[in-house]
């Protein structure tokens, strides 16, 4: 079995700090360059109220020494957000129209374009329009980023007159060239986890780190190819455990880890996981495929007794 200190060792976090000067370099080319004319003209504002904060390992302090991208996030707030009011009656959802009737002309499209021009205006042509994000290369900010152009995005639970409203904060974007729409809940993945980690004692967010370099021992070997487990989808599958998984020695971590998860295989019950944002559930049509959830438990566990 591989030993407690090679364990001990995964389980570290790494000193981070290439990641706050791209995050402080992003903000600063924003803080310079947003909003637009467009966006002026189009939503009637002289200023734009966003947000630019970490999402992923970085974010999660959940990232191990061979993370190289930073995944950043700018979200758009109030001009035009994003919403789910299919938990609400029809009086709520009146009332809600009412208030908000959505008559803005700024578009997705036109944000993530004037992300883009502001980006491009700061750090030059060799910031990239992708489908999902905008990417500038690590030779300009020491580490490759990542960034996220989007709306806020609110999961009404509530809506009235006379008590406070209550909606589950998120984010939605588009892939621009599919048009496939994306919602996510970063700030509640994280909170979640952070929670979690304090009830663990910080065994919760070591256990990932143990994974994830599972993960790159396997792919580094050629055991599973390079999409089979992605980071995002260990740190959600790890979260399902009970706090009584994390509890002794990192090689007791690990082992009451695998039994979880091959015990929930054989039951049925891990196709039921959700994500630690507790909105989504980790397999399905956008998630992870559980077949390769399950090579990538069976190569983990062979990995660790060293039978591969």
């Amino acid at each position: 079995m591989i030993s407690e200190q090679i364990l001990r060792q995964w389980a570290s976090a790494p000193t981070v700090t290439k990641y706050k000067h791209a995050y402080e370099e992003v903000r600063k080319a924003l803080e310079k360059y947003l909003p637009s004319e467009a966006l002026k003209s189009n939503a009637s504002i002289s200023s734009a109220n966003f947000q630019v904060y970490l999402q992923g390992s970085y974010a999660n302090g959940t990232s191990i020494k061979e993370d190289s991208d930073v995944d950043i996030i700018v979200e758009l707030k109030d001009v035009l957000f994003s919403y789910d009011v299919d938990s609400l009656t029809q009086e709520e959802i009146n009332t809600f129209h009412t208030i908000y009737p959505n008559t803005s002309s700024y578009s997705f499209k036109m944000f993530k374009n004037d992300v883009y021009n502001s980006l491009k205006t700061y750090f030059g042509e060799k910031v990239k329009f992708a489908p999902k994000s905008l990417k500038i290369p690590g030779d300009t900010l020491n580490v490759s980023a990542d960034v996220v152009a989007c709306f806020e995005h609110r999961k009404y639970e509530r809506f009235t007159f006379y008590t406070r409203d209550k909606y589950v904060p998120g984010i939605k974007f588009y892939n621009t060239e599919t048009q496939q729409k994306i919602v996510n809940y970063p700030k509640q993945h994280q909170k979640n986890c952070d929670a979690k980690n304090v009830d663990t004692e910080g065994k919760f967010k070591d256990a990932i780190r143990i994974f994830k370099n599972f993960n790159r021992e396997l792919k580094e070997k050629g055991l599973i190819e390079e999409k089979t487990a992605s980071s995002y989808f260990i740190e959600n599958m790890i979260y399902n455990g009970s706090s009584q998984v994390f509890n002794g020695s990192y090689s007791d971590i690990v082992l009451k880890s695998s039994q979880f998860l091959t015990n929930d295989l054989e039951n049925g019950r891990l196709s039921c996981y959700q994500c630690a944002n507790e909105q989504d559930l980790l397999f399905g049509p956008n998630g992870w495929e559980e077949v390769k959830a399950k090579e990538f438990i069976f190569k983990t566990v062979s990995l660790l007794f060293e039978k591969v």
